[in-house]
């Protein structure tokens, strides 16, 4: 059917399918008209809203304008062979595929270092046997790896920071041995088949990404869980416990933990004007394989739920608003489809990827968007000079959009509704005000963030981080009133992008007050401070209006001033600028054989960075 809406002067026309899409016509005799399957008059389009109808749906989908298509033996191994040996490409192939004695010897290499490290070795050298047994697992694993996704998982933040943080560790552990042959098995064994792990999306071996990739990488999950717990419990032997000491008067030096602890120095200490700074050697490398720990075990409880998805590799989805007050600008996207390409294998490749939007387009249960409708699946250049080169016994691998969602958005549908038990009447007055008034709340929550840090510099009194605090509250309390119920449920079962921060952001703030020894002011600030961060940053995909949607971009100064004020403080507390900050609050408790002290500023600023650090990356980006 179609709808159509005249206005004269300033009067709207609205016609709407199923109370969803909205046109507004406006100014002298216009009129604009959509194809909607119900005409709604203007009178019932209010009564829809009276009753709480969906005034707009949100769309999440991929980009299905470029889908990667690889050849499945271009890997590493014809990248090293180069074209003189390409005759002997399917030879070497067969020979470094992963076999039985590869699979075997890999993970015993790894468990026997760790056994090896808790007892007492006389001679270092049988080190070098579990570091040259473990190198058959990741070297078969490398050649086949395809060098074209390697270029794109070059760009993750998520490869990025875990084989940063397992380098660390590496480092950190092997200074603990002192650099002799138990470095060895550290290097070639274990940092190695644990980036592996996380490149396992870039193989083009059937075997590795079916069944066996969730045993490696939950094999890998117990691997560090198990030597961190070695390690933090104190059952390795021989280790030197290094402590790294900074200060200004000084300058960087190491020492042992016993010279450390017999100078009855503290974690900060300021004497006079100099203020030292000192961290544990194995501490930091544990933090770090803590992390890497949880992300595999994440990618491994999604190669388990999800076989056919790519555990590591992930693009994040576009939002895009179907309906509403406004009309969604359409982009032309050109054609550039499978099936303009003239060979006999895109024509298997067309169905397919046919087939994959078929199936998308028949499970959804909304409208689709005009950019979705339109925006065909295709391949990008260097996919199709892949295309255009299969011969008849070629096969390729493609990576192509997963699931996309249509998330439906109303009065009805807002955390607020939710807590007031679906009075969506309440819910839909309450937040219009808030959104009416924004600047009531965003402007003296910036005000209330600046009075928190002054207070605690102590230039202004401390008591005063009770105001900064109030003055927060309205801001927070807008921002998650209406998110949308469904959008945060997907939101929170996230384990890498939700939880891992919100249990390191806890885990922080409740450092951060401990440091100020529970000053009811400043614990009210960490408090508010964390409810800001999980509502405005990791819940921020949950907020489907349609102007966060359509001017995301005027969000940019806001998060760029709570950005800096976030840094600020939190270079104030660490480097000693707040007086009420003491570092004789300690966390003391003993795990196995290990007399474990954590400082709580130390803790504060250790779980403050790694929770903000995948975030600010993903909204900077």
């Amino acid at each position: 059917g179609t709808g159509t809406g005249t206005g004269t002067g300033t009067g709207t026309g609205t016609a709407t399918s199923a109370g969803s899409a909205t046109v507004t016509a406006g100014g002298d005799s216009s009129s604009s008209t959509k194809t909607s399957p119900t005409p709604v008059e203007e009178g019932e389009e209010e009564e829809a809203e009276e009753d709480g109808k969906d005034t707009h749906f949100v769309s999440f989908e991929g980009d299905r304008s470029r889908v990667v298509v690889i050849d499945k033996k271009a890997t590493v191994l014809r990248w090293l062979l180069g074209k003189a040996w390409q005759s002997w490409h399917n030879k070497v192939w067969a020979a470094c595929q992963l076999t039985p004695i590869c699979a075997v010897l890999g993970p015993v290499s790894i468990v026997t270092t760790l056994v090896a490290y808790t007892c007492f070795v006389r001679d270092k050298g049988l080190f070098l046997i579990p570091g040259i047994t473990g190198v058959g697992l990741w070297y078969n694993m490398l050649t086949s790896r395809s060098p074209r996704v390697l270029r794109i998982l070059a760009k993750d933040f998520d490869m990025l920071f875990n084989i940063g943080n397992m380098i660390v560790w590496a480092c950190c552990l092997s200074a603990s041995f002192g650099w002799d042959e138990r470095t060895v098995p550290v290097v070639l064994a274990v940092m190695m088949n644990a980036f592996l792990m996380v490149l396992v999306d870039a193989t083009c071996s059937d075997f590795e990404y079916g069944g066996s990739r969730r045993i490696f990488l939950s094999f890998t999950t117990l691997m560090c869980f198990s030597g961190l717990v070695l390690d933090q419990g104190g059952l390795y032997n021989d280790v030197e416990n290094i402590v790294w000491v900074f200060n200004t008067r000084d300058g960087f030096h190491a020492t042992t933990a016993e010279a450390w602890e017999a100078t009855n120095s503290t974690a900060l200490a300021d004497d006079g004007n100099t203020i030292t700074l000192h961290t544990y050697l194995r501490s930091v490398g544990n933090t770090r394989v803590l992390f890497f720990a949880v992300f595999i075990a994440t990618a491994a409880w999604a190669s388990i739920y999800h076989p056919t998805e790519c555990a590591i590799l992930k693009n994040a989805a576009r939002r895009s608003v179907i309906g509403g007050a406004q009309e969604e600008e359409v982009v032309e996207v050109p054609s550039t489809a499978a099936g303009t390409v003239p060979h006999e294998g895109s024509q298997e490749l067309q169905y397919s990827l046919s087939t994959y939007q078929a199936e998308q387009e028949d499970t959804e249960e909304a409208p689709v968007s005009q950019q979705l409708n339109d925006e065909r699946m295709a391949l990008d250049a260097e996919s199709e000079a892949t295309v255009n080169g299969l011969g008849d016994d070629d096969e390729v691998i493609a990576f192509m959009p997963a699931e996309e969602i249509i998330i439906p958005d109303g009065p009805k549908r807002s955390m607020l509704c939710f807590l007031l038990r679906g009075n969506h009447r309440m819910a839909k007055r309450v937040n219009d005000f808030l959104e009416e008034h924004k600047d009531w709340g965003q402007i003296p929550g910036v005000i209330g963030f600046i009075i928190f840090m002054v207070a605690l510099t102590e230039v202004i009194p401390l008591n005063l981080t009770w105001v900064g605090s109030v003055l927060n509250l309205p801001h927070t309390t807008r921002s998650f009133s209406k998110l949308n119920v469904q959008a945060v449920k997907l939101c929170i079962s996230e384990p890498f992008d939700f939880m891992v921060p919100f249990v390191t952001l806890t885990v922080g703030s409740i450092g951060g007050m401990a440091s100020f020894d529970f000053h009811p002011g400043c614990c009210a600030g960490f408090v508010c401070f964390e409810i800001f961060f999980i509502t405005d940053i990791l819940l921020g995909d949950a907020d489907l209006a349609e102007r966060a949607i359509r001017k995301v971009g005027s969000f940019v100064p806001l998060y760029t001033i709570v950005f800096i004020i976030f840094g600020s403080i939190y270079a104030m507390i660490v480097f000693g600028a707040c007086p009420s900050a003491s570092s004789v609050h300690e966390l003391s408790f003993t795990f196995l054989k290990s007399h474990v002290k954590i400082s709580f500023i130390s803790m504060w600023a250790r779980f403050m960075y790694v929770s903000s650090t995948p975030r600010n990356f993903s909204r900077n980006k």
